[in-house]
């Protein structure tokens, strides 16, 4: 029994240590440059701005499959929201942010668009075990944007 809990402990620190390229560009790959990140809170269908980088960005929809609050699940599950970005004179484009899954999975995590980064670092609420059925439809995404480095 013991040997099984190491098992399952070993694996779990495998899925949780890695660091998913997704849809990340390796272009821009730099580190990101120290005072260069702006976190933006969007609710779905709102437009808000990230002043710091000159962009409006708009949270259009989400795909959750995130295991529900109360719930036991074998994983934490998958959440990916699209997001269209405009930036000061050019057109929008259109980008999917997930939540950090195993590599082998090929789901959305980073996008990288020009010279910046952004990652989705908290979407609430949780689904409902209750509601499981339900479409969430007050969902609010906080996502990091970060001004990448070149590499040298």
């Amino acid at each position: 029994m013991a040997h099984l809990l190491r098992c399952i402990f070993c694996i779990a620190l495998l899925g949780c240590g890695s660091n998913q390229p997704g849809s990340m560009s390796s272009a821009n790959a730099g580190a990101p440059m120290k005072g260069k990140s702006q976190s933006v809170i969007l609710d779905v269908g709102a437009p808000a701005t990230a002043t710091q980088f000159g962009l409006s960005i708009q949270f259009v929809e989400a795909s959750d499959s995130r295991c529900p609050e109360g719930a036991r699940c074998v994983w934490a599950g998958h959440a990916k929201v699209s997001l269209h970005v405009i930036r000061q004179g050019a057109t929008a484009e259109t980008i999917v942010v997930g939540t950090e899954a195993p590599p082998e999975m090929n789901l959305p995590f980073h996008a990288t668009l020009d010279d910046l980064t952004f990652s989705l670092t908290k979407l609430q609420p949780l689904p409902s075990a209750k509601n499981a059925s339900e479409p969430q439809k007050s969902l609010q995404a906080t996502i990091l944007i970060e001004k990448r480095g070149s590499i040298l």
